[in-house]
């Protein structure tokens, strides 16, 4: 039908219309056509009604077109269309397809020189400083050891018992290494490393010492304001060491070695005491006076 008419002259819109009637009078519709031709319903409607700009471009719409006329067996008809929807000569199926780049030929693995040379660095620093320290390391190994035999002292047929005192008489400045040796029906050597053994009267006056200082170094008093401010005077014997208002949180601390401590308190009840390590229990009363003795008794003295 669309053969035997003069094609010239149509504009966009009576194309659209011919390839309508065409479809309409072959019986398909446009579900039909999209069906077949693999073309959107949508654009199918907007080719047909000459409404170019509905189309996503005009490679794609050169594209549909030339399809659908195809598909209709009017492809005489693009001449008349190709009039309407011309291609610029610069456009390329690149700018549809996109730049296709080819695949890399493989993957080249990183040069992993620098590790090994991280590895030589620390080796050859590590061979320096035993190179510097190579005296010490030496008199380390050259160093004698203390070696007694316990037979000498106590003979081949001695008891357990006296291989003990045997080790336990032996004192130095340093630690001993031992090798006690008896030669039984299995030659057996033993080897112990002992510490330094004083004395049994030097031992007991060191602890002694020890505790006599750990009672003098206790004779502290903390006061602390916890509730709230408390002016106080402290004395220690006949002296005045302290006069003044704690404020709320603030700590004091003193220290005796034999002489009691005495406090005058203006509120204590806002203060907390800790007498030689113990808290100590307040008397009652807004203004008090406390004695704190040294052997860690807490008295009144009002």
């Amino acid at each position: 039908m669309a053969k035997d008419k003069d094609l010239k002259g149509k504009n966009i819109s009576e194309l659209g219309d011919i390839l309508r009637r065409t479809r309409e009078e072959r019986g398909l519709s446009l579900d039909n056509v999209a069906k077949d031709t693999k073309i959107p319903r949508s654009h199918l409607l907007a080719i047909e009604s000459g409404e170019m700009d509905r189309l996503p471009g005009r490679i794609f719409a050169r594209f549909f077109i030339k399809e659908y006329l195809s598909y209709l067996g009017l492809s005489e008809l693009w001449s008349q269309y190709d009039s309407f929807l011309p291609m610029d000569e610069q456009v390329e199926i690149s700018s549809v397809l996109g730049t296709y780049t080819p695949p890399p030929k493989g993957f080249k693995a990183t040069s992993r020189w620098w590790i090994y040379a991280v590895l030589i660095l620390l080796l050859g620093a590590s061979g320096g400083l035993l190179y510097l320290r190579r005296e010490h390391v030496i008199d380390i190994i050259k160093q004698p050891r203390n070696v007694v035999s316990v037979e000498t002292e106590v003979g081949t047929n001695a008891s357990p018992e006296d291989f003990l005192a045997v080790i336990n008489g032996f004192e130095d400045n340093q630690e001993q290494s031992i090798i006690v040796e008896r030669h039984d029906e299995e030659d057996v050597s033993l080897q112990a490393t002992l510490p330094h053994v004083e004395d049994g009267e030097a031992m007991k006056a060191q602890e002694k010492e020890k505790e006599e200082t750990a009672k003098e170094i206790s004779k502290i008093l903390e006061i602390k304001a916890s509730r709230g401010r408390c002016w106080m005077r402290v004395s220690r014997g006949d002296e005045k060491i302290y006069e003044g208002t704690l404020q709320r949180n603030e700590t004091k601390t003193f220290e005796t070695t034999g002489e009691p401590i005495k406090v005058r308190f203006g509120n204590v009840a806002a203060v907390d005491v800790t007498w030689m390590g113990t808290k100590a229990d307040m008397p009652k009363g807004s203004v008090v006076t406390v004695l704190y003795q040294a052997d860690g008794k807490v008295v009144k003295a009002d």
